[in-house]
């Protein structure tokens, strides 16, 4: 199975049927993420696949509301800050990533969109800053309607205020527990990152390689220490994964999973924000 970034956004539509679309008042969703090493046994692309098909299916939830809604071409040139000492996590300058997206919001601007929503699900805070700055370059030069969508959890580790306009923050319907609860400190390329991907993109995951990996075992403190990226990363994570990816199988993804949470309670939040 091939799978396209580019299926369902703007860059499989003629620029007639974008205006047409446009024209309908339509809202413009704008996926984000990065190439970034997600250990031996999951292909770089992960973040951006995920993040595109989360815009996909909110997309479908507003048009079968009668909402029009376009996604734009997903931007994947961001910051790796974290794992950047690996092959494979391509990283940007953060100027270069604050420009580059102040220069796609003022594109959708200039033909008429009025409100714009990023889904990320990169977790490196140099790069959130990036976002963030860029967003609010757009809301105070463009006044353009740019928002991140985010979960209440993100918000509150973040200490972000539910008022906080370069955010639409949506409540999830379920407690942690619900979801998993490793064994191991699960953080980057674990069980429940190769769980979801083995769900949704099985042919991006080395499922036979997954069995030989071991738990990283690895502390709180060790993930203070991991966060300081490059060579320090590296050395606390050799091998790239932090969790226990080979316990990918306990991980029940059948009702519960992360990319139908985020894509059932952000298109809710969205639907009541567009009334």
């Amino acid at each position: 199975m091939t799978y396209s970034i580019f299926e369902d956004t703007m860059s499989d539509m003629s620029w007639t049927e974008i205006q047409a679309s446009i024209d309908k008042g339509a809202i413009v969703l704008l996926p984000s993420g990065v190439i970034e090493q997600q250990g031996p046994h999951i292909a770089t692309g992960s973040d951006i696949y995920v993040s595109h098909l989360i815009c996909r299916k909110i997309r479908n939830e507003l048009r079968n509301n009668n909402r029009e809604c376009l996604i734009a071409p997903p931007f994947y040139w961001g910051i790796n800050h974290v794992t950047g000492g690996f092959p494979g996590s391509f990283t940007s300058r953060k100027e270069t990533v604050i420009h580059v997206l102040f220069d796609i919001f003022a594109s959708l601007k200039q033909w008429g969109v009025k409100q714009v929503f990023l889904v990320d699900i990169h977790g490196d805070s140099v790069n959130g800053e990036a976002l963030y700055e860029a967003i609010t370059a757009a809301r105070t030069e463009l006044g353009l309607d740019a928002r991140s969508l985010i979960s209440h959890w993100i918000a509150e580790d973040l200490g972000i205020d539910q008022e906080n306009d370069n955010f639409l923050i949506f409540d999830v319907d379920l407690v942690l527990e619900d979801l998993y609860a490793p064994e191991y400190l699960d953080v980057h390329a674990g069980e429940s990152c190769t769980a979801m991907m083995n769900k949704f993109f099985p042919e991006l995951v080395n499922v036979e390689l997954v069995r030989e990996l071991e738990s990283t075992n690895l502390s709180h403190e060790d993930f203070k220490k991991w966060l300081t990226g490059g060579e320090v990363a590296k050395s606390i994570t050799p091998y790239g994964y932090f969790g226990a990816p080979a316990d990918y199988g306990k991980v029940d993804l059948t009702e519960i999973n992360f990319v139908d949470s985020f894509s059932k309670f952000a298109s809710i939040r969205l639907m009541d924000y567009l009334k």
